[in-house]
């Protein structure tokens, strides 16, 4: 009497989405690139060569390729040309900013200059920036300042642990990229 409507509903199951591997690769435009670079620029200052990364990868993910031909790669270039033409990418700029941020946290010379390049900054980009002005003596004090490390430790809070405490803020400092020496003469006081 009744008709089961079970073979009805079987058949409209919505299909399955296709996978991203299963997707056509798309071809990248200056168009593209110039919208993923002003996003990316829009959230952090950058360097040219952050830039270049981020743009690199996001295009072989497109084309779904893993070495970008000769083409897309200077359809890169030109798009990173344009940008820093457009006054969006000055390494210059970025290099003095972000030397400006390290000092204030207490950073050293040594560090400072090792976290630029591996930011993709050149020697002589990263040499102008850091300059003369910062002084490894007063940016260990300023560290061990703000790590409350040697004569800047809580007095109320001595325990047995303490009687290493030279020696593991020694070690901090070290590890911070501050000679012995410096360390040393912060730790004491002087």
């Amino acid at each position: 009497m009744f008709a089961r409507a079970t073979d009805k509903k079987s058949s409209s199951r919505p299909k399955a989405r296709k996978s991203r591997a299963d997707r056509p690769a798309k071809p990248v435009t200056s168009a593209y690139l110039r919208t993923i670079s002003l996003a990316y620029l829009s959230q952090r200052a950058a360097s040219r060569a952050m830039l270049k990364r981020v743009l690199v990868r996001r295009a072989a993910n497109r084309m779904k390729v893993r070495h970008l031909d000769e083409a897309t790669a200077q359809l890169i270039e030109a798009s990173m040309d344009d940008l820093t033409s457009l006054g969006f990418l000055n390494d210059d700029a970025y290099a003095a900013t972000r030397v400006a941020s390290l000092k204030q946290k207490g950073m050293s010379k040594r560090r400072v200059s090792v976290m630029m390049q591996a930011k993709g900054l050149a020697r002589e980009t990263i040499a102008v920036a850091i300059g003369d002005e910062l002084d490894d003596l007063a940016q260990a004090r300023r560290f061990a300042e703000k790590k409350r490390l040697g004569p800047w430790r809580p007095a109320g809070k001595a325990t047995a642990a303490d009687s290493d405490s030279p020696k593991k803020d020694l070690l901090v400092l070290q590890r911070a990229g501050f000679p012995y020496a410096i360390a040393k003469s912060v730790l004491s006081g002087k």
